[in-house]
Formats: structure tokens, C-alpha cells, sequence
């Protein structure tokens, strides 16, 4: 049986290659013709539809005449396409991965115990949020209109769960709790609440299940400047297990509330 392809790996590699072209100002046709293949081939490479083979990659890469770093860089992305692990380095001046997960996911389940995710925080939480990691004047607006930009820019999966622990709506309790209650009633979003009792749930730290295309799946795990993305299915196996244990107890909760 073939191994799944590493979906981010397989996003990196591909943005990769399209920023090193756009980069030298090729058109991809022009790029195509040079390489001796077709426009749509050099297409699906750089939209992460089909990966080209190692010796594709190093053709590519030679023509483009990129410096050994980059070479060596893109050549290491290759390689992590059958890795059941992969790990992004966040910077402020890309795109996180999670983010294009969210576009291709057809479906998501996530556990959000400190923080309610970016996409559904209302502006008071957010500049909560931003007060409460004593984030000076100047950045935290810079940042709050970036936050701002990337949730108009953001499509939503297709079917989102999202389980949020109590904790995390204590930055604004009241305007974030109304702003939920209201987004609830989308029929692709699903909210709910996880009682904080034995104190098991705060161990647990936040991740999200991602399911694309191929009813492939990944889970993200974000610590400080890194987002490691997991493919192994035992581990996501777990994860998904982990996920319903938390949501049949927040509904045990709510029946006897």
C-alpha cells in the first residue's frame, strides 16, 4: 500500500517551487516550455495537485540557477513528502500552513483549552489577548489589523468542530460567549464547551485534526514558533480519540447543566 503524502510538506514544496519562479520573474509557461514539459504539469507541481520525482525537482532547480541554500532547503521539503512528521518554523512574514490546511480541510475537529481560535475571537478578546501578553502599543495594533486581514481572507472547512475549554474565553468572557452563541448557528461550525472539573483537560494541549481530500488526515500541533504537522495514523488515531473523549464529556456536561 502506498504511503500518504505529508499534506504540509507537500503545500511547502510546492509554494516553494512557485515563489523561486516568481521570483526570477518566469511566467510558468515560459518556465514549462524551458523544462521541456507542460504548462499544467509545472501547474500541479506548484499547486501541490500532483509532486514532481526527485530528478524533476533537481532539473527545476538547476535551470533556476538557485543559490545552495535554497537548493539545499527545497531538496530537504522533497524528501519530507513520505515523513509521518513535519515541522514548520513560523515567521512574520509568511503564511502559515494551518492556514492553507483550513482552506483544503473538508472537515476539522478542534481542542482550543487557552486561547479561542483567531478565526472567532471578537475584537475585545482580541485585543484582551494582546493586553494580556503585554504587547507593546504600536505592535498590538499592527497585529490586531493583521488579525483582522487574515480572518476576512480565511475560508472556512467545510464542517468545523470546535471545543473550547472555560479558560479560554476568560480574557472576554461575556462579549466572546455572545459572539459564539451566535456563530453557532451556522450548520458548518459546531461550538461547544468543556467543563474545566478534574483538571485532566488542561494536560491536554491544543491541537487541531484536519481532514483533506482522499479522507486524508493531519493533525497540528502548535508550540511558540513551530507548528509540528503529524500524518502517522496511530498518532492521529489517538488524537481523534482524544477529541471525542473531550466532546462526549462537554456534552454530559451540557445535558446536566
Amino acid at each position: 500500500m502506498t504511503k500518504p503524502r505529508s499534506v504540509p510538506a507537500l503545500l511547502a514544496l510546492s509554494s516553494s517551487l512557485r515563489a523561486a519562479r516568481t521570483g526570477r520573474e518566469l511566467s510558468l509557461r515560459k518556465l514549462a516550455d524551458k523544462l521541456g514539459v507542460h504548462a499544467q504539469t509545472l501547474s500541479d507541481w506548484e499547486t501541490g495537485k500532483r509532486p514532481p520525482t526527485i530528478d524533476e525537482v533537481a532539473h527545476l532547480l538547476g535551470f533556476l540557477r538557485l543559490t545552495p541554500a535554497e537548493r539545499q532547503r527545497i531538496m530537504r521539503l522533497w524528501h519530507q513528502l513520505d515523513s509521518p512528521t513535519f515541522i514548520e518554523t513560523l515567521s512574520p512574514d509568511t503564511t502559515s500552513l494551518q492556514q492553507k490546511l483550513d482552506e483544503l480541510a473538508v472537515r476539522s475537529w478542534e481542542w482550543a483549552p487557552h486561547t479561542v481560535p483567531e478565526s472567532l475571537q471578537t475584537t475585545e478578546y482580541s485585543r484582551a489577548i494582546l493586553r494580556r501578553d503585554q504587547t507593546p502599543p504600536d505592535d498590538a495594533d499592527v497585529e490586531f489589523f493583521l488579525r483582522q486581514a487574515r480572518q476576512l481572507d480565511r475560508k472556512q472547512p467545510r464542517q468545523r468542530t470546535v471545543l473550547l475549554s472555560a479558560a479560554a474565553l476568560a480574557p472576554a468572557p461575556e462579549s466572546q460567549l455572545h459572539a459564539i452563541n451566535t456563530t453557532s448557528d451556522c450548520h458548518q461550525l459546531k461550538i461547544m464547551l468543556a467543563p474545566m472539573t478534574t483538571g485532566t483537560e488542561r494536560r491536554i494541549e491544543p491541537f487541531t485534526v484536519y481532514e483533506t481530500a482522499g479522507k486524508t488526515f493531519t493533525v497540528a500541533l502548535r508550540h511558540h514558533d513551530n507548528v509540528i504537522f503529524v500524518n502517522d495514523r496511530s498518532l492521529v488515531q489517538r488524537y481523534r480519540s482524544t477529541f471525542t473523549a473531550l466532546e462526549q464529556e462537554a456534552i454530559g456536561h451540557a445535558d446536566g447543566a
